[in-house]
C-alpha cells in the first residue's frame, strides 16, 4: 500500500482518488476471469463517465444497472456515480412485471443490463415487461410502459435492433477531456443523490430508497475503519449481490474503503468456495452465519484441512494449520479462535440507513448478559423508543416502535414528500419493535405486527430464526404461525445448505436448549429456494407462505 494523504471522501470522485492512490495496482474484484485493479477501476470507471457524458447524461441522469457484482458492475457504478448520475441497481431476480414497474415508477433514463444471468434471459423478459420494445429500432427509445427510458445497453448479445453495445460505453469519449472530465466531478457535491435501491415488505411494491453522496461515501469509510474486519491482502468471497443494501454497501462498499479483494460468487458452494481458496486465494467470506456454518460443517473443507472462524455478525476468515490464511487477519485477531455466536453485535439496520445504524468496534463483544442485542447507536446516530399507538417516547427498558435519525439516513423515498416520510424533527419510522437499555443497547423484538401469540406470550420470529439458521446445516429460515385450536403454531420453513438433508427432530432438540418451550416450532419444513414465495428483492412473502403452509398441511397435521 502506497503513502498518501488522510482519507476522508465525501463524494464519489473523491473515494475513487483516494482508493487509487493508496491501493494502485492491488485487486480490487475478481469473477469468471475478470480482473479489476483499484487503478484499472478509476481508468475504467472514467471511460464509462466521459461516454456518458458525451451522450448527454450528466448530474441527477438515473442510470439503472441490471447485472450481477462484479468487474462490469463496479465499473458502471463508479462510472455514473462519478459525473452525478443516480444508478438504482436492479434485482436479477425480478420478473416481467417487477422490471416493468421499477423502469417506470423510478422513472429510469437509461439502462444497463448484461443479457442473460444463471437461468435468466433478461432481452427476452424485457421485452415481455415493455409493450412496443421487441418492435422498436435504432434510436431512442419512446415506449409508454417507460416513458423515459431512452436506451438499453447490452453487455452481450446485441442482436435486437433495441440494443445497444455497453462496449461503446467501455471505450469512453474522446471528445470529453481530461479537464473538462474534472471540473465535472468537482461540481458533484456531498448533497447530490447517489443511488435509488429498491426494498419491500412481504405485500407492498418496491420502494425506492434514495441516498446522497456525502452519506453514502462518509458511511463506507466509517464502517470501513471502525467496524470492517478486513484491509489489503484479504481476499473475500461474498454471495451477496448489489441491488440489496448489504451487498452494495456493506460488501461492495467496505470493501473498496478498505483495499481489500471482493471475490463475488453466485455458487456458495463448499465445491465453489474451495475452489477459490485454491485459485483465487481466497481467505475470507461475507455473509450471514448459515453459510458460514455450512462451509464450516462441509466435508470438503473439512478434508482440504479449513476452518471457518467468524470475526463478526456477516464476517468470517479461514484458518488452517492453527493460523489464519490472511496475513491481516492474523495480524488484527492473533491466533484463530471460535466465539460464541452470541457475543457478537448483530449491526442491525436497513435500507433506509444504508444499512447498519448500530454495531460494536470490530474487536469489542457484547456484554454477555446482552447475547444476540444489536450493539449500540453508531455515533451521528439517535435512537429513540415511543409507544406505536399515541407516538410518546418511553423509558429504557420498555418495548416500542424505534425511531431513528443520524448521518446515514436515507434522503427520501422516490415519490413522496419530506413530511410524507420523517418526523419534523428528523426521525423516521421503522415499524420495528425494540427495546432499548439505560446504557444505549439496542435489541430488536420483532416487526410491527409481526409478532406472535402463542399460550398468550409473545413470539418474535426474528429471534426463532437466529436460533434456527447455522443449526445442523440449515442455511435459512423463516418462521410463521398457523391457526390451530384456537391458539397459534408456530412452524418453521428452512432452506438446507447443499447436500445437507433436515433432521427435524434433531433440531427440535437443539432448539429446545436455546428456547423457550412456547417458542420452539411444532413443525419444521424443508423447502428448496424456488418453492418459498419471496419478492423480487429476495425478502420472504409470509402471507403467501403462510397460505402456503396451510394449504399443504392437513387440518389434522396443523393441530397436531
Amino acid at each position: 500500500m502506497t503513502q498518501a494523504e488522510p482519507y476522508a471522501p465525501e463524494t464519489i470522485p473523491q473515494m475513487i482518488r483516494g482508493i487509487t492512490a493508496r491501493y494502485g495496482e492491488s485487486e480490487a474484484i475478481v469473477r469468471d476471469g475478470q480482473r479489476l485493479t483499484f487503478a484499472g477501476l478509476d481508468a475504467a470507471s472514467a471511460r464509462i463517465g466521459t461516454a456518458l457524458l458525451a451522450m448527454g447524461i450528466g448530474k441527477g441522469t438515473r442510470i439503472a444497472l441490471l447485472m450481477p457484482q462484479g468487474p462490469d458492475f463496479a465499473s458502471f457504478f463508479m462510472g455514473a456515480t462519478r459525473i452525478g448520475a443516480v444508478v438504482a441497481p436492479m434485482s436479477t431476480l425480478y420478473q416481467a412485471p417487477e422490471l416493468a414497474w421499477v423502469l417506470a415508477n423510478a422513472e429510469i433514463d437509461h439502462l444497463v443490463t448484461v443479457d442473460r444471468f444463471l437461468n435468466h434471459d433478461y432481452l427476452a423478459r424485457l421485452e415481455a415487461a415493455l409493450p412496443g420494445l421487441a418492435e422498436a429500432g435504432v434510436g431512442p427509445l419512446l415506449l409508454d410502459a417507460a416513458p423515459r427510458l431512452r436506451t438499453i445497453h447490452v453487455i452481450g448479445d446485441t442482436t435486437r435492433a433495441w440494443a445497444q453495445d455497453a462496449g461503446q460505453l467501455r471505450a469512453g469519449s474522446e471528445a470529453i477531456g481530461d479537464a473538462l472530465f474534472r471540473a465535472i466531478e468537482a461540481r458533484v457535491k456531498p448533497a447530490d443523490p447517489i443511488c435509488i435501491i429498491h426494498t419491500s415488505g412481504s405485500t407492498a411494491e418496491p420502494k425506492g430508497v434514495i441516498h446522497g453522496q456525502g452519506p453514502f461515501v462518509r458511511h463506507g469509510a466509517r464502517m470501513a475503519l471502525y467496524t470492517y474486519p478486513f484491509g489489503p491482502g484479504t481476499r473475500i468471497i461474498s454471495n451477496r449481490a448489489p441491488f440489496w443494501v448489504a451487498g452494495l454497501v456493506a460488501t461492495f462498499s467496505y470493501t473498496l474503503h478498505g483495499g481489500a479483494c471482493l471475490l463475488p460468487v453466485t455458487d456458495g458452494s463448499p465445491a465453489n468456495v474451495l475452489r477459490l481458496i485454491e485459485q483465487e486465494g481466497g481467505n475470507a467470506l461475507m455473509g450471514d452465519n448459515g453459510w458460514f456454518d455450512a462451509m464450516r460443517q462441509s466435508d470438503e473443507l473439512i478434508a482440504a484441512g479449513y476452518d471457518v472462524i467468524r470475526l463478526s455478525m456477516d464476517s468470517a476468515a479461514f484458518a488452517k494449520d492453527g493460523r489464519f490464511t490472511s496475513d491481516q487477519v492474523e495480524a488484527r485477531f492473533g491466533p484463530p479462535r471460535h466465539t460464541d455466536d452470541a457475543r457478537f453485535a448483530r449491526s442491525y439496520g436497513m435500507t433506509e440507513t444504508l444499512g447498519a445504524h448500530t454495531s460494536l468496534p470490530i474487536t469489542e463483544l457484547l456484554p454477555e448478559d446482552r447475547p444476540s442485542w444489536q450493539g449500540y447507536a453508531n455515533p451521528g446516530v439517535d435512537h429513540r423508543i415511543v409507544d406505536p399507538e399515541t407516538r410518546e417516547p418511553l423509558p429504557a427498558g420498555r418495548t416500542g416502535e424505534l425511531m431513528v435519525r443520524g448521518y446515514c439516513m436515507m434522503l427520501g423515498l422516490n415519490g413522496r414528500e419530506h413530511h410524507e416520510v420523517f418526523e419534523p424533527d428528523g426521525f423516521y419510522a421503522t415499524g420495528d419493535l425494540c427495546t432499548l437499555d439505560e446504557n444505549g443497547f439496542l435489541k430488536f423484538e420483532a416487526r410491527r405486527g409481526e409478532m406472535l401469540k402463542v399460550h398468550g406470550a409473545n413470539v418474535a420470529p426474528i429471534e426463532v430464526e437466529l436460533a434456527l439458521v447455522g443449526t445442523l446445516g440449515i442455511e435459512k429460515a423463516a418462521v410463521v404461525g398457523l391457526p390451530a385450536a384456537g391458539d397459534t403454531q408456530v412452524v418453521a420453513v428452512v432452506q438446507m445448505a447443499a447436500g445437507r438433508v433436515l433432521d427435524e427432530e434433531a433440531v427440535i432438540a437443539d432448539l429446545k436448549r436455546k428456547l423457550s418451550s412456547f417458542k420452539v416450532p411444532k413443525k419444521i419444513i424443508a423447502m428448496a429456494e424456488s418453492e418459498i414465495p419471496a419478492t423480487g428483492s429476495g425478502k420472504i412473502k409470509k402471507p403467501e407462505l403462510t397460505a402456503l403452509l396451510i394449504a399443504r398441511l392437513a387440518p389434522a397435521a396443523v393441530a397436531a
